[in-house]
């Protein structure tokens, strides 16, 4: 109670400077980001300002608690619902699990997020922004960031577009998918939200004799042990210059689950407790090259934690909200090449196979060049709904209409303003910005390129390994010492050399460069996506593809028609 009414105290003293006039652009940014570490703990005391955090835990609460019945079975999201969409192929079952996880989740959210979307917009009244939406941009600290955003994915399109061509191709020789049609369904794209379809991977893998690389079983060989993984993980970041952890992360993290019977969150995360020497990781390890990718990745956290200790509290944060991330994977783009598990035993013998390198390039863009568009559609979902552009009468209907016309989806089957499938989303439950992830995807790929430039290495950009470059280790201590404390551009500028103080998706087209030539080599037919005809403006409501297309009756092979009419008959001689 007492740090909220501090809060409050400092930001009423705040709001009596007009500080958004400011010409000192560095007193401004202080002004501002003090509003921004203040964050919800200074809005208002009030019964709507209570009632509005209430239904923030109410909404997170059901969707975390949510659970489907199936066959007289309750499937909870993890392990369950997600392992079936990973592994199942089953179109209809698919879609069953699909529509029951929407109707067990985002229908009980939409009972309370209209109430709730405004008092968020009520609770940042007294820090002067236009709406909520507003409010969670100006971490960026920039006017036009959607147009920004746009921009950046206009040029990604032309690239997500021949996936989407290639995906839908080899996807229709699976589920026997209508030959005319442009759009895909939601549901068999390996994931519950089709945000990333890596795990299609293997159902349209270009070159079947070519695997994808594993060195786990390497790994099982060698008997390496989780803190093996850690250490190894430790030496990279070692191996640039960067400081080794203090003796208290190996003391206080947490590394494997606990044998002891208690329950805990095994969702892997990094931890900074702000007393400048206590860093933290919590993660259920397994012994497997995807954990190693993890721990790389959350050990970046760690490092930045580490360098911005010395930061003001204000401060200690990445320079904006897609830094911390994307310097998290920046790091797994160079341990998840050949030449760096050969460098670190974990590969005995180097081969050049052009065909692993266009399957390995595609299951990497399936995660990353997949995921933009979604990431996206949520976002400008979320600000046209702050800003009354997408008023509760049509919450789902512009859902749908913004990940068909950017990611070229649609439902399996109905959905009306009954549904809420934003709401079947973690992010919009929670009240969590999805900007910072379309951020990160782009940087990550720029910090990629800045440092293999400065490491002076040679070839294509999914080669690169900046492990041992003493040169790069100092660009990125440089970079993560600022914490908050300059603007992000400024650090990105100095970060890239003098290249750019801007987000370029240059870099991420030049990594992928070989895939969009390959893709285009295919020279496969191209199809609109025409998602018009899913949208019927008067009522609503949003075609699904299976009735669309008439999925079962278009699109079924002669013999298993065949199969149908012979049961048929049976039913009658029984």
């Amino acid at each position: 109670m007492l740090s909220a009414n501090f809060s409050r105290e400092k930001i009423n003293e705040l709001k009596e400077f007009n500080w958004r006039s400011f010409k000192d652009e560095n007193l401004k940014r202080a002004f501002l980001r003090a509003v921004i570490v203040i964050g919800d703990s200074g809005m208002p005391e009030g019964n709507k300002v209570l009632r509005w955090k209430q239904l923030k835990e109410s909404m997170n609460t059901m969707y975390t608690t949510s659970k489907i019945n199936l066959r007289n079975k309750k499937l909870s999201l993890d392990p369950n619902i997600t392992g079936i969409f990973q592994s199942s192929r089953n179109y209809s079952y698919l879609s069953t699990i699909w529509k029951l996880w929407r109707d067990n989740s985002g229908k009980k959210v939409r009972k309370l997020f209209p109430e709730y979307v405004e008092l968020s917009n009520y609770a940042v009244k007294g820090y002067d922004f236009a709406d909520y939406g507003e409010y969670s941009r100006s971490s960026f600290e920039v006017d036009d960031l959607p147009e920004q955003l746009d921009e950046i994915y206009s040029k990604l399109k032309p690239l997500y577009k021949l996936l989407h061509n290639y995906v839908r191709h080899k996807l229709r020789q699976v589920y026997g998918l209508s030959e005319t049609e442009g759009v895909l369904p939601a549901h068999i794209m390996g994931d519950l939200w089709a945000q990333q379809w890596h795990n299609i991977f293997e159902d349209i893998k270009p070159y079947k004799n070519n695997t994808l690389l594993d060195v786990t079983p390497k790994m099982k060989e060698k008997n390496l042990t989780p803190k093996d993984l850690f250490l190894i993980a430790e030496e990279f970041y070692t191996s640039l210059g960067l400081d080794p952890l203090p003796e208290s992360f190996w003391n206080n993290s947490l590394i494997e689950k606990p044998n002891d019977g208690r329950e805990v969150n095994c969702h892997a995360s990094a931890w900074d407790f702000y007393d400048g020497k206590d860093f933290r990781i919590k993660m259920c390890t397994k012994v497997s090259m995807n954990d190693m990718f993890t721990i790389h990745h959350e050990m970046g956290h760690i490092q930045y934690y580490m360098s911005y200790k010395d930061q003001p509290f204000h401060f200690k944060e990445g320079a904006n909200p897609g830094f911390h991330e994307a310097l998290g994977d920046l790091m797994t783009l160079s341990v998840m090449t050949p030449s760096h598990l050969h460098k670190i035993g974990l590969i005995d013998q180097l081969e050049d196979n052009k065909e692993q390198d266009i399957n390995f390039l595609l299951f990497s863009a399936l995660r990353n060049i997949a995921f933009a568009p979604f990431s996206l559609a949520v976002e400008k979902w979320r600000w046209n709904v702050f800003a009354n552009k997408t008023t509760p009468d049509r919450y789902n209907f512009d859902w749908w209409k913004l990940r068909c016309d950017y990611q070229g989806i649609v439902p399996p089957v109905d959905r009306t303003e009954e549904d809420f499938d934003p709401g079947s989303k973690y992010h919009i439950a929670a009240g969590i910005p999805y900007d910072r992830y379309f951020v990160s995807l782009i940087l990550t790929f720029q910090f990629h390129d800045a440092l293999c430039k400065v490491s002076n290495h040679k070839g294509p950009l999914h080669k690169c390994d900046i492990y041992e470059s003493r040169e790069a280790g100092d660009r990125l201590r440089k970079m993560m010492e600022k914490g908050s404390s300059e603007s992000w551009n400024k650090v990105l500028y100095e970060f890239t050399g003098g290249k750019t103080d801007k987000m370029d998706p240059t870099a991420i087209l030049e990594y992928f460069r070989p895939l969009h030539e390959w893709l285009i080599e295919q020279n496969l037919p191209e199809q609109e996506w025409n998602c018009e005809q899913y949208l019927d403006y008067e009522t609503k409501m949003v075609k699904g593809y299976m009735v669309n297309k008439a999925y079962r009756d278009s699109s079924f092979s002669f013999g298993l028609k065949l199969v149908f009419l012979f049961c048929f008959c049976m039913m009658f001689y029984f």
